[in-house]
């Protein structure tokens, strides 16, 4: 008989326990979510590069029919928010969050230009290899390439090329203008002065320019190079003028 009361008491004090429990759960007052005030869009680089302005970005979100404003705020609706930031054409990198005050920051990260492909077709190559089109509002400072260059030498030979250049203070103060004549005949037209570097191919442009860059040091720097039209680094160990 012992038994059964305690058994009795503990099933009561059971239910009891789980009845408060579902009363605190059903009954509480629910948390909702705080509503987005403003859409908020931030060009984190701009003062680098104008490739895009924060007033452009707010009409392309809203064109598309997404817009935060006056809707609860949720991590959802912060991923679409950057999913489509990201396929606006100057974008590289989107950070989407909610602000303290209840708005919605759109962070904007733009495309870094690393060489512009110009002639029959108008183009640059950014930072991450990929073709990134000509605004005709604002132009990067960086190396031009001419004549018969595909994209696919763009992004691959001619941007490695580049990236060494910049890595030399000297030759990336020198080179104005990269002219691909052929496969195996570039050109390099220097800022100062009207002559030409024949480099030929890209092959060995290491030290076909670190031995023109020694001619410059000791030879042109006591009786000048400017007399010449061309200065040619297509033969192995010699660097001929005319």
């Amino acid at each position: 008989m012992e038994l059964w009361k305690k058994i009795t008491i503990g099933i009561v004090l059971g239910l009891s326990g789980a009845y408060l429990l579902c009363s605190l759960l059903c009954f509480s007052p629910r948390r909702e979510q705080p509503v987005c005030q403003h859409l908020l869009i931030e060009i984190a680089d701009s003062a680098k590069k104008q490739f895009t302005t924060a007033h452009e970005m707010r009409q392309f979100i809203l064109r598309s029919g997404l817009n935060p404003e006056g809707e609860p705020i949720s991590e959802n609706i912060c991923c679409q928010l950057e999913e489509l930031a990201l396929q606006h054409p100057m974008a590289r990198q989107v950070c989407v969050f909610p602000t303290p005050n209840g708005n919605i920051m759109v962070r904007v990260f733009q495309r870094e230009p690393k060489l512009r492909v110009l002639g029959a077709d108008n183009y640059y190559i950014d930072s991450d290899r990929r073709v990134m089109q000509v605004r005709s509002t604002t132009a990067a400072d960086v190396p031009i390439v001419t004549g018969h260059v595909s994209q696919r030498m763009a992004q691959e030979e001619l941007f490695d090329f580049i990236e060494w250049l910049e890595d030399d203070d000297f030759w990336m103060a020198q080179i104005e203008q990269i002219h691909v004549v052929g496969p195996r005949r570039i050109e390099l037209i220097p800022r100062v002065g009207s002559g030409v570097i024949l480099l030929g191919s890209l092959a060995d442009y290491e030290q076909k320019l670190k031995k023109l860059k020694i001619l410059y040091r000791d030879g042109f720097s006591k009786f000048g190079w400017k007399e010449y039209k061309e200065i040619d680094l297509r033969f192995r160990n010699q660097v001929v003028c005319r």
